[in-house]
């Protein structure tokens, strides 16, 4: 009985936490680099670069997805949109993989920092507030404010 109260109080904790950041959360943009070929991006096979069990494009290129940081809005709303979890609750999946030598993406602190990376870096793939947008990437996927995803540019109102 202990263990069923407690599995209910983590469930509607997380479901509380991503109900808190809904209010606030923005147009997120799926970015890879102009010369890339893909021209979209399916959310399974999403999850499968940002988990580490897809780690190459169909083209051959190695895949380097980025992170932003665990507390950025932007990391929370993409982490329980696209993985299905917070950030604080993925640590035991990467201690898993740590000793077969699999590391989680890596994290730069701003949307700048990963326009830039992905600009420059071949096979990057990231996601940045759709608002920071702009020619030196090409969005191949929107995550809209409910958790829904389209390939289609969404109509964004930024200030």
């Amino acid at each position: 009985m202990r263990l069923l109260l407690a599995l209910l109080l983590a469930t509607s904790s997380l479901c509380l936490t991503m109900a808190s950041y809904a209010a606030d959360k923005t147009v997120i943009a799926v970015i890879v680099a102009n010369d890339n070929p893909i021209k979209s991006i399916a959310v399974g096979e999403l999850k499968l670069i940002y988990w580490r069990k897809k780690t190459y494009w169909s083209h051959g290129q190695r895949i380097h997805p980025i992170n932003l940081p665990p507390d950025n809005p932007v990391r929370l709303h993409f982490s329980t949109s696209i993985l299905g979890s917070l950030p604080n609750t993925q640590s035991d999946y990467w201690n898993g993989l740590y000793f077969h030598g699999v590391s989680p993406p890596h994290v730069l602190y701003s949307d700048e920092a990963a326009i830039r990376y992905v600009q420059e870096t071949a096979g990057s793939i990231a996601y940045v507030d759709a608002c920071k947008l702009d020619t030196r990437v090409k969005a191949v996927l929107w995550i809209l404010p409910n958790g829904e995803t389209s390939t289609d540019a969404a109509a964004i109102k930024c200030n």
